[in-house]
């Protein structure tokens, strides 16, 4: 039976080292598609760290708005009116334009240019609250909830509620609750929202103003 020729050294060295090159070919390769999901999953929870700031950052913002602008009108009133003629429901009015006409303010703003933010009020469920963010990401735009309407419409002047400081109320002090008027339908809740997408990292958010937090 014939030999078969024997390989060179030079062969057998050449033969080696493309059996090298090609494994570690394939760790690079396989390096490479675990690192992948574990990039994305990075990038997803820092997208969502950000939008979770973005929205204290506005619920911030959305205090400073009403208390500027409840003292505005609470100071541009007491300073027009001497106190002898001083009308508690005209005060209060006065107080309320001024705190709308500041968060009004809030829905014109550019929070992040990677997010889209928008300031509402209306009427919602806990249900479709927590159906918001979905609904968002398949509509591929910010919304708010279905009957709800942006911040700066006038219907959401009557989303603050306004306690007055002694003798033209009962409070120590001026002060703001930020929620609606008794709803028709005990279900619902009466509230000041924000709701914040990204079409850049595909996530959405929606929050709610706290109907207790008292506004000074």
């Amino acid at each position: 039976m014939p030999r078969l020729p024997s390989l060179g050294g030079s062969v057998r060295g050449y033969i080696s080292f493309l059996i090298v090159l090609a494994a570690l070919g394939l760790f690079v390769a396989a390096a490479a598609l675990l690192a992948e999901p574990h990039s994305y999953s990075n990038e997803k929870a820092i997208s969502v760290m950000r939008t979770e700031h973005i929205e204290r950052n506005v619920k911030e913002n959305i205090v400073q708005a009403a208390s500027y602008g409840m003292r505005a009108g609470a100071d541009a009133y007491d300073l027009a009116v001497p106190p002898e003629m001083r009308v508690p429901q005209e005060r209060e009015a006065v107080i309320r334009e001024a705190a709308y006409a500041s968060l009004a303010q809030l829905g014109a703003d550019l929070w992040d240019e990677d997010y889209e933010v928008q300031v509402w009020c209306g009427y919602t469920t806990s249900a479709e609250l927590d159906a918001l963010p979905k609904k968002m990401r398949d509509a591929g735009r910010v919304q708010a909830c279905a009957t709800c309407q942006s911040i700066a419409s006038p219907m959401c002047s009557s989303f603050i509620q306004i306690t007055q400081v002694a003798p033209y109320g009962t409070g120590l002090e001026d002060s703001i609750l930020l929620k609606g008027p008794e709803p028709p339908n005990p279900i619902l809740s009466g509230v000041v929202g924000i709701s914040v997408y990204s079409s850049k990292y595909d996530v959405a958010g929606v929050s709610v103003f706290p109907v207790g937090e008292v506004i000074r």
